[in-house]
């Protein structure tokens, strides 16, 4: 690992420590004149970060982005834009959550922006997603799925997210016109930002992020039911994930990608679905199947009600409407958003 990374894993590393005690024996060497492996230490990063920003943070640690040049700046963007669009996406969820269970309702001027950013999103609208949800949750002294989080949501990492991004063009790549001088200046600052954000979101360390395949049900006379959940879980450094086979006396949701606060259990979760999907379980068996891409998606906008996504590890712009599912998808869009401003107060 070229040193241009180690500041980043070092303090990315440590921060991940604190919330799980077994990464300390990663820091410690025979010899206090030894230096800690950061190649070993970037490896645990990447796996222990949902998939989403593990595969852009192991595109960061490649060997081919070891100079401080355009193409380490584009990755640099990539990587804190997935890693705000993943957080937006687990506070939209939160925030639809405590609208349906009647524990919160925001306002009219909330509700209007929501709609209109929420229908195409770019990285100011991660930033505005993060920040407002943030506030109403802090004001409204609710308590978010990940305890943490409420640690997480104050001004010092609101005024971190305002930065410079450019625009991108038609097929998605970030529009840069730089000298090599402020290209150098862009990836040390980006950089900063990035670690920055990874630290204040390390307890992510603490939960799985699954895709439950499939939920069988286990009866007998005169026992109580149980539930058989095949799960696989997002957290790799390859997309070979792990899959696991878990019974629980309680069933979780079907055919989604779920947050988890243990992976032994599956009582406690967040459903992300339609925002991150997983097509990998898709059966291709028609024609019009098969130019499907197998990948975990990213909701990226909605338009003339159809919901887009954007591949992890595809990066061809991808049809999904021949999803077996693809219509309970949208179900589920519209009634997030409708729920979230639904009952929104008058100004």
């Amino acid at each position: 690992m070229a040193r241009l990374n180690e500041h980043l894993i070092h303090d990315v590393f440590h921060e991940m420590a604190k919330y799980k005690a077994s990464l300390n024996r990663l820091l410690i060497t025979d010899d206090d004149d030894d230096e800690v492996d950061h190649r070993m230490l970037a490896d645990q990063i990447v796996k222990s970060f949902p998939w989403p920003i593990g595969v852009e943070l192991r595109r960061l640690f490649s060997g081919s982005m070891r100079e401080m040049n355009r193409g380490r700046l584009d990755q640099l963007f990539k990587t804190i834009e997935r890693t705000m669009q993943f957080l937006s996406f687990v506070m939209v969820v939160e925030l639809y959550q405590k609208t349906a269970e009647s524990e919160v309702t925001v306002h009219e001027e909330f509700a209007k922006q929501f709609q209109k950013r929420f229908m195409l999103l770019s990285m100011g609208d991660f930033t505005w997603v993060i920040r407002s949800i943030g506030n109403l949750f802090v004001k409204n002294n609710l308590a978010f799925f990940m305890p943490e989080m409420n640690n997480m949501c104050n001004k010092k990492l609101f005024d971190a997210l305002d930065f410079w991004v450019p625009e991108r063009n038609e097929i998605g790549h970030y529009q840069i016109n730089l000298t090599n001088e402020e290209i150098e200046k862009r990836c040390v600052e980006y950089e900063d930002k990035l670690s920055f954000i990874l630290q204040r979101i390390s307890f992510l360390v603490k939960y799985r992020l699954v895709t439950v395949r499939e939920i069988k049900v286990m009866k007998r006379r005169n026992r109580a039911p149980r539930f058989e959940h095949l799960i696989d879980i997002l957290n790799s450094s390859d997309s070979e994930f792990h899959s696991k086979e878990q019974t629980d006396d309680v069933f979780s949701d079907s055919n989604s990608v779920l947050l988890v606060s243990s992976v032994k259990t599956l009582n406690k979760f967040i459903n992300l679905s339609p925002l991150i999907i997983d097509t990998r379980t898709e059966v291709i068996d028609s024609r019009e199947k098969f130019n499907l891409k197998k990948d975990i998606f990213m909701y990226t906008r909605f338009y003339e009600k159809k919901i887009y996504h954007v591949g992890t590890q595809v990066t061809e712009r991808c049809d999904l409407s021949m999803l077996s599912n693809y219509d309970i998808l949208v179900e589920e869009f519209n009634e997030l958003v409708e729920q979230i401003c639904k009952d929104a107060i008058p100004a």
